[in-house]
C-alpha cells in the first residue's frame, strides 16, 4: 500500500506548480506586484511587467496557435493556403534556405498534389534529411512541436519561462537537441513571424531550484512571495511543498525527455 498522504504532498510535476504558480498571478494582485518587482530586479527589463494588466499563459504553443489562426482548418481554402505559404517562406529565408524547396519536396505537403501544406510540427526528420535540409530545418520543426512553461504579457514587457523543478536541460545526443538552444529559436521566431509580440521587449528567464546570474528565478523567490500574500490555502499548502527541494531534501535527475525532439 501507499502512504497516507493527501496528494499534493506527493505530486512532484513541474506542470503543476507551473499551474499553481500562474493561478497564484491570476488570483492575488499582491502576487503580480510582488513577482513584477522580482522580475524587474532579477530579469534584464527595459520596463517592468504591469501587474493591473497582466495576461498569463501556460503551456504555450504560440507557433502553433497562429499556424492555426491563418484559415479554417475543417474547411481548407487557397486563401488558407497561400497565408500559410507565406509564412513558410519566410521561415526558410530566415533559415537561409530557398522559398522554392517548398515546391521541389513533398514533405511540405501533406499529399502529392500539393494542395495543403503541413505545419512545421509535422514535417518528418527523415524526409528532412532525404532533401539535405536537416541542418536547417528540423531545429524549427522542434520549435513549433515544443512549449515554454510559462508567458506573461503585459503592455510594454513579455516574460517567457522556462521552470525546472526535478528535470535538467533536456538533450538527445543522438539527435543534436538542445532544449535551451530551442527555446532561443522559438523567441526568435516569436520576433520575427508574430506582430503581437513585436510590440514589447521580450525576455527569456529560467525558474529553478537553485540558480544565479541574469534572468534567473528561483522556487525560493516564489515561495518568499506567496508567504506574504493572500492566496488560498489550497495553492498555498500545495507550493509549500517546494520548500523540499528548496532546502535540499530532494535530488535533482535529469530524466527529461519529450515527443518533440524525436
Amino acid at each position: 500500500m501507499f502512504n497516507v498522504k493527501p496528494y499534493f504532498e506527493v505530486n512532484r510535476e513541474e506542470r503543476f506548480f507551473c499551474f499553481l504558480f500562474a493561478h497564484a498571478l491570476l488570483s492575488s494582485r499582491t502576487v503580480r506586484v510582488g513577482f513584477a518587482e522580482l522580475a524587474k530586479e532579477k530579469c534584464d527589463m527595459e520596463q517592468a511587467l504591469d501587474p493591473d494588466e497582466l495576461e498569463v499563459y501556460v503551456e504555450v504553443a504560440a507557433l502553433r496557435d497562429y499556424w492555426n489562426n491563418l484559415g479554417n482548418p475543417s474547411e481548407y481554402s487557397d486563401l488558407t493556403r497561400d497565408r500559410r505559404r507565406t509564412v513558410l517562406e519566410q521561415i526558410l529565408k530566415i533559415r537561409e534556405v530557398d522559398p522554392g524547396m517548398l515546391d521541389k519536396h513533398d514533405l511540405f505537403w501533406t499529399s502529392p498534389n500539393k494542395k495543403k501544406l503541413w505545419c512545421p510540427s509535422h514535417w518528418g526528420i527523415k524526409e528532412l534529411k532525404n532533401a539535405g535540409l536537416e541542418k536547417q530545418l528540423k531545429e524549427v520543426r522542434w520549435a513549433f512541436n515544443a512549449k515554454p512553461d510559462i508567458l506573461l504579457v503585459s503592455p510594454k514587457t513579455m516574460l517567457v519561462i522556462e521552470a525546472k523543478l526535478e528535470s535538467g536541460e533536456g538533450r538527445k545526443d543522438e539527435t543534436g537537441y538542445k532544449q535551451y538552444e530551442i527555446q532561443e529559436l522559438i523567441v526568435d521566431l516569436w520576433k520575427q513571424l508574430i506582430p503581437e509580440f513585436q510590440k514589447r521587449q521580450l525576455v527569456q528567464a529560467r525558474l529553478e531550484v537553485k540558480g544565479a546570474g541574469n534572468n534567473t528565478i528561483t522556487w525560493a523567490d516564489i515561495l518568499a512571495i506567496i508567504a506574504d500574500s493572500d492566496i488560498d490555502a489550497f495553492t498555498r499548502n500545495a507550493l509549500d511543498q517546494l520548500k523540499k527541494y528548496v532546502n535540499g531534501k530532494r535530488g535533482t535527475s535529469n530524466s527529461w525527455q519529450e515527443h518533440q525532439s524525436s
